[in-house]
């Protein structure tokens, strides 16, 4: 398989499923757009309440209105971030259905992968074509979108509403986990594909192991690293102190976020390395 065979394969699975492609990338820019936008909107308001000589903390008569608006207008964006940032969480799962359905299980259920793989189209590079446009659309625009959301992120920290590093679902939206999940729902979506072989039951499959995996890991998540149990409260500070724990208070500093964030990149890179190579030899026994 050479790379120059390779890219042709690449065209064509891009040129099958140009309209999801181009569907997606209109979307990714939409939020890309509207975030910013967001965020210097809720700056404006607070300039402009502050031009007022109204505050938040004194609401004095004549400013009950501009309180009011000043912080219902915040809490607005907040929630949109927070609908964006749930997207971003679900994506895995998408991406999971996406491929093991309509790029593999669909081809697989109507046989018309044999006709490819008689046209000198190797199995080998029939599969890598299908993953690479998946797995180069996620690192190519994923990562970016990530540093957005993030710096976001920061900005909500001196507002009325602001988003914690460790709160679902921005936990998974701000950092290398939103981008080792996707590429884990990619390769078990491959493998869910081939091992199944139906296009509705490949993606039940599918979903269904993200979705497991994605919960495993939420609730291991404060164990993925060692706490701190000094009596710490900040107010970024990832407080998960329960009734079974006798040596204090048991959190994770902001200073955890990437140690927290890292350990489990690691675990599902691995799973989904494992995927992958069980596809690949899933692939070797089928048939030609």
């Amino acid at each position: 398989m050479t790379l120059s065979d390779l890219r042709g394969s690449v065209r064509v699975t891009v040129r099958l499923h140009r309209h999801v492609l181009w569907a997606a990338l209109a979307v990714l820019l939409l939020v890309a757009l509207a975030l910013p936008t967001g965020r210097w909107y809720v700056q404006s308001l607070a300039d402009d309440l502050a031009a007022t000589g109204c505050e938040v903390e004194r609401t004095v008569p004549g400013c009950g209105i501009q309180v009011r608006g000043f912080l219902s207008r915040s809490l607005y964006f907040q929630k949109v971030f927070h609908f964006v940032a749930l997207a971003v969480t679900a994506l895995p799962l998408l991406l999971a259905a996406f491929v093991a359905g309509p790029l593999v299980g669909r081809e697989l259920e109507s046989g018309t992968y044999r006709l490819q793989w008689s046209q000198s189209v190797s199995p080998a590079r029939w599969l890598a074509a299908r993953l690479a446009v998946p797995v180069a659309a996620v690192l190519l625009l994923l990562p970016a979108f990530v540093v957005l959301a993030a710096w976001i992120r920061r900005g909500t920290l001196d507002t009325w509403y602001p988003v914690h590093w460790y709160v679902f679902p921005f936990y998974a939206a701000i950092g290398p986990v939103s981008v080792a999940y996707a590429l884990l729902g990619i390769a078990v979506g491959a493998l869910a594909g081939l091992a199944v072989g139906r296009t509705v039951p490949a993606i039940a499959a599918a979903m269904a192991v993200v979705g497991t995996v994605g919960v495993a890991l939420t609730l291991l998540r404060p164990r993925l690293w060692p706490a701190v149990d000094v009596p710490d409260r900040g107010g970024n500070t990832w407080d998960f102190s329960g009734p079974v724990d006798r040596i204090g208070i048991r959190h994770h500093p902001e200073s955890h976020f990437w140690p927290l964030q890292l350990v489990e990149s690691a675990i599902l890179l691995t799973l989904a390395a494992a995927a992958i190579v069980t596809a690949f030899a899933l692939l070797r026994r089928r048939p030609h």
